[in-house]
This record gives C-alpha cells, structure tokens and sequence, in this order.
C-alpha cells in the first residue's frame, strides 16, 4: 500500500512539477545554411510579414516545424488553437521552446497564463512523452559573447530588465520594484555579471543618466525595441540566440528528427533561410 501511495504521489508530482527544459547545444561543427536575415531586409517585411509566420520544412533526413507567434499569455488566442492543431497534424518527435518555461507547480492551471505558447507546447510534449528543449544558448554562454562585445554595465542592465521588459505587454506587476529587484538578486549571481548592481536604486541612478527625457524602466516595453544603446545590445542577443535556434535544428534534423519549434515570429523570418539554405 505504502509503495502504491509513493507512486501515485510521484506521479502527481511529475505532472505538476515541470523542470525548466534544459538549453540545447549544437555541436560546434553545425554551421547555419545561409547567414541570418539582415536587420535591413528584416526592415522590409516587418509590418508585411505573416503572424504567426510558420513554415514546415524537409531538412536533411528530418523535417521542422516553425511556428513563429505573437507572444500572447491569453488562452483563448486564436494562436493557441492553431499551434495545438499544428502539433497534433505535425507529430513532431522533439520540440524546442523559447525561454524555460518550469516551476515547481507549472502544471497547475493554464500552462499559456504562466508561460505562453511555449508553455502550451511543452505541455503537449509531455503529455507525448516526447524530449523538449529550450533552444535558447545558456546564460553562461550568451553573456560571455555579450561580454566580448559591450561594456559590463550594459550587458548586465539588459540582462536584468530584460524579463520585466518582455512581459510588460501583458501587463504591469503590482510592483515592479519588487519584481526587477527578484530578477536583479538572481542575475547578478551570472558569470561575468557579478558585482554590476547592487540595488534598483544603482539602476534607477543609470537610467536616469543614459535616458534622460524617455519613458522611465517600469513602463518600457520591448515590444517595439529597446531605447538608446540597449537596441544595439538586444540586436545582438536575439542574433545569437537565433543562430543557436537555426543551428538545433539543423543537428536534430540531421538525425532524422521531426522538429517543432515555438518562438516569437521575428526569429522564425529572419532563420528561414539560415534553415533551409534558399535565399
């Protein structure tokens, strides 16, 4: 009896309890098939481009499914029913995610409230029983590049605005001093980032120097980019980590893996060709 209630209680927990799905690495031989799309041809099809923009491609001794949302956290978006529909007709065999999405009780409730459409296709992978991944690099790796490229300061106060950032379009916290300072504590502890901010009060100071006249942090979104120097340093984040989402591809496609990747729609246009090599 004591071993059945063990095991009914593990499974509980198992279903509640989803670990953030660990970052994909591709080997370093994996090499994209065309470079990325430029910021400037990315400029002539922004306000042309499908959302969601999703392609299927045959690569290799595998295929991929590219479903390229507008973030939404709300259920009953029409993405949510098409992404669903897009699993199932697709029956990918491994599925890659943008951020991480876990928690100790992410199964609880809506997974798309908590963590958007990435939260919907990992709860469809392990209801499968399938292997899921973030594709994102690891924050180790990604702020070593960064690092090699902008000043600490900078890197370090993208990094931390950036979920606060992010989410902002789907609406403000009670607090965001609270909710940055979580973020701060937690990020400041990264390889290579530690002893930037000691407090929200040194980033209030920063901001109140380098974007003077501009909205303060707590109603910036990215929605439509980051303000002053941070564009620059945003740019090449999503760079990076778009490469490292074009180049898991090509590896588990390589492998004969039918692939399903979630991520925002600008990433999906911009490694369409980095996936399939045309032009």
């Amino acid at each position: 009896m004591l071993s059945a209630t063990v095991l009914v209680g593990a499974v509980w927990m198992w279903k509640i309890a989803w670990r953030s799905p660990p970052n994909y690495v591709p080997r370093e031989g994996i090499r994209m098939r065309a470079p990325l799309m430029s910021d400037a041809e990315y400029e002539r099809v922004l306000g042309s481009h499908a959302r969601p923009f999703v392609y299927e491609l045959l690569v290799g001794r595998g295929a991929t499914l590219v479903y390229g949302a507008t973030h939404t956290k709300d259920p009953s978006d029409p993405q949510i029913a098409d992404l669903r529909r897009c699993f199932l007709e697709f029956e990918p065999t491994v599925v890659l995610v943008e951020g991480r999405p876990g928690s100790p009780v992410a199964g609880i409730g809506d997974p798309v409230k908590r963590f958007g459409e990435s939260g919907l296709a990992v709860s469809l992978a392990r209801t499968r029983g399938i292997p899921y991944w973030s594709w994102e690099p690891s924050s180790e790796e990604e702020t070593r590049a960064m690092l090699g490229v902008f000043p600490k300061e900078r890197v370090a106060l993208f990094y931390i605005l950036r979920p606060y950032v992010s989410d902002l379009r789907h609406g403000k916290p009670a607090d965001p001093t609270a909710a940055l300072e979580r973020t701060r504590a937690q990020r400041v502890r990264w390889p290579g980032l530690d002893g930037s901010y000691a407090s929200v009060a040194e980033i209030d100071a920063v901001w109140a120097r380098d974007f003077r006249g501009l909205p303060d942090w707590r109603d910036t979104s990215d929605e439509f980019g980051w303000p002053g120097y941070l564009s620059e340093v945003s740019l090449r984040s999503r760079d990076l980590r778009t490469e490292n989402m074009a180049r898991s591809v090509l590896e588990l496609c390589a492998r004969g893996e039918r692939v399903l990747v979630v991520c925002g729609s600008s990433h999906a246009v911009r490694a369409r060709s980095s996936i399939d090599g045309d032009r």
